[in-house]
């Protein structure tokens, strides 16, 4: 079954570059293309469409005024030169905010996002990275005894005034600490601070919007002041 997409941009040159990119996917149709938000109004009510490639600065509706617009809204991924849309994007809850020129491994990655939150039906076998990184074990006491863990075991972390809430994949440690202090004991690239209460693994989200996420079945906030920086980390993992 094909993923039927639309591909919306005054730019003749990026539309082209997005389908060149498409090719490497066999899901994917291009059903059509527009230069500006009126006519992909149009294709709309007339077509099914599955995803829309959309970018921000067109004539007369802009494309963030496009998706207010939308009642039955498709999936978006935003194409866009100016990264200062970012956050509106993800307030609108697209897949991914793509920053012109967007190159190859990029897109490969907005595509497995967008392919992640589908059916199985529309997987792919996707070359993807095997190897994990070795980290050092963190030694935790909860009570009387001292737990050994690895950082990848850890799925997210919740401050309680001087104690966190450690959630591993089969466990729930309490110890007396401060997230501050235990995030400078954990690797930098895959754990992320996302709301004063909140440290979370990376690895773990499943999906995301602009003011929270999932892990597992666990929905976490996103604090304002976060919110910058965890949508910069998560839109390229």
């Amino acid at each position: 079954m094909s993923i039927k997409c639309l591909i919306v941009d005054d730019e003749p040159l990026a539309i082209q570059l997005i389908k060149k990119h498409l090719e490497h996917f066999h899901q994917f149709d291009v059903i059509a293309e527009c230069e500006n938000a009126i006519d992909a109004s149009l294709i709309l009510q007339s077509t099914d469409i599955n995803l829309i490639f959309l970018d921000i600065h067109m004539p007369e509706i802009s494309g963030i005024d496009f998706i207010k617009s939308l009642q039955n809204k498709p999936d978006i991924i935003i194409t866009s030169a100016y990264k200062e849309y970012a956050v509106d994007g993800f307030d609108l809850d697209v897949i991914d905010f793509l920053l012109k020129p967007i190159t190859f491994n990029r897109f490969f990655k907005a595509i497995n996002k967008y392919l992640a939150s589908k059916p199985a039906k529309y997987a792919v076998n996707n070359e993807v990275k095997s190897s994990k990184k070795a980290y050092n074990e963190l030694l935790v006491k909860d009570n009387k005894k001292t737990f050994r863990i690895n950082p990848t075991e850890i799925r997210f972390i919740e401050g309680m005034r001087e104690y966190i809430r450690i959630y591993t994949q089969n466990e729930r440690l309490i110890t007396k600490d401060s997230l501050t202090n235990f995030l400078k004991n954990l690797p930098d690239d895959i754990f992320l601070r996302v709301h004063k209460s909140f440290i979370v693994n990376t690895q773990q989200v499943r999906s995301f919007s602009a003011t929270s996420m999932e892990i597992q079945d666990k929905k976490i906030p996103i604090g304002r002041s976060y919110k910058l920086k965890a949508m910069e980390v998560l839109q390229n993992k």
